[in-house]
């Protein structure tokens, strides 16, 4: 089967958008499909992509020459328009995309489509938000299957848009990143645990809080990864704690040995609110972190605030720690029993990393092209 994925933001990014986008288009490739990504063209070309987020099963990557810039106003649309033209000249069998505008178009053309979500449509444009608010565009016969990162992301889709039920299938993130064996072991002979963060600096993921434990837990390492060198410049402005580390964004290629230098991976989200990585809208009732999947599968212990769409994948004191708030006393506090009930915390651990062997691109490609799912 010929697949094309219509996607319009750059590609290779920081944005886990385009890391999960990415990775999908491998899984499908991986599953002995034709797979074309269709892309603006920001971002490296082929060649890099694959070197960039280490892509092994390789699909095609076309970028449209005539949007230079991330397609912002009136090329939004355009874009929408020019990549399913596109995509039809590559005799295209089934269609995915996350754009509801391109969704939008795709009913109109009737063209079979898989349309993934991950959010609601309060950050869509105006005629978006007319178009998916007073006309049930995904009930459409030509969209085969609408992909939900959560339960929020369904209960929303069911609840505000009137969608049938059966028509969602819920899907949450996943990792691209191989740990052949469990390396989750805590080190008594070490003096100091190194704990770290990777992702997005946006405030409302923490990394405000990471700062206030780490001066608060002097007996310990921290390390923050993410940003920009001018984001993470204007972070360590005013912070003269020694035990903290704060570096720029880790390619996805080197991830994996930053995890292995950890001994404890934390998610110290705000329960209220959270911004995606460009900082705009609340998806805390709908996201599926791709972080957690990483850490997952790094085997290590992982630390997170303890929320809904956190709690769809991990339970409290199985395969995760979850806290109930941005407390610096109970972090605090739950970090220095780690070391005092090694053989407990290794357990949970352990728990992790086998609950991560459920979540990988390639299992959830073949879930995601599943259309007997129900």
């Amino acid at each position: 089967m010929k697949i094309s994925y219509l996607f319009n933001s750059s590609i290779p990014s920081n944005l886990p958008s385009s890391l999960q986008v990415a990775k999908m288009c491998e899984g499908m490739q991986k599953k002995l499909h034709d797979v074309n990504l269709i892309t603006p063209m920001p971002g490296l070309n082929g060649k890099y992509l694959a070197k960039y987020y280490n892509i092994k099963n390789k699909f095609k990557l076309y970028k449209i020459k005539f949007f230079t810039k991330y397609p912002l106003g009136i090329n939004y649309y355009l874009f929408s328009l020019v990549s399913i033209f596109y995509a039809l000249r590559l005799k295209t069998d089934l269609f995915v995309t996350r754009n509801f505008f391109t969704c939008f178009l795709l009913v109109i053309f009737k063209k079979k489509t898989i349309f993934e979500i991950h959010h609601d449509i309060m950050t869509e444009s105006r005629i978006v938000k007319f178009l998916f608010n007073n006309f049930k565009i995904l009930n459409s016969k030509t969209i085969i299957k609408i992909v939900a990162i959560s339960k929020g992301v369904k209960k929303y889709l069911i609840n505000d848009l009137g969608i049938l039920e059966e028509k969602i299938q819920i899907l949450p993130s996943a990792s691209g990143l191989n740990f052949r064996n469990w390396k989750g072991k805590i080190n008594l002979k070490k003096k100091r645990l190194n704990i770290g963060y990777f992702g997005s600096l946006e405030k409302t993921k923490g990394v405000n809080f990471l700062i206030k434990l780490s001066k608060k837990d002097k007996k310990n390492n921290y390390f923050i990864f993410g940003g920009t060198n001018n984001d993470v410049a204007v972070l360590k402005k005013n912070i003269i704690n020694n035990n903290l580390s704060i570096k720029s964004h880790i390619p996805y290629r080197n991830l994996k040995n930053y995890l292995l230098k950890m001994d404890v991976l934390v998610m110290p989200y705000d329960k209220k609110v959270i911004r995606s990585a460009g900082g705009i809208g609340n998806i805390s009732k709908y996201m599926s972190p791709l972080k957690l999947f990483d850490y997952l599968a790094s085997g290590k212990l992982i630390i997170a605030t303890k929320i809904n769409s956190i709690e769809e994948i991990v339970q409290n004191k199985k395969n995760c720690i979850l806290i109930n708030k941005l407390d610096v006393f109970n972090w605090h506090k739950e970090i220095k029993l780690i070391t005092k009930n090694k053989k407990k915390y290794e357990k949970i651990a352990k728990s992790g990393y086998k609950l991560s062997k459920k979540y990988t691109y390639s299992l959830r490609a073949e879930k995601f092209l599943d259309l007997k799912w129900k």
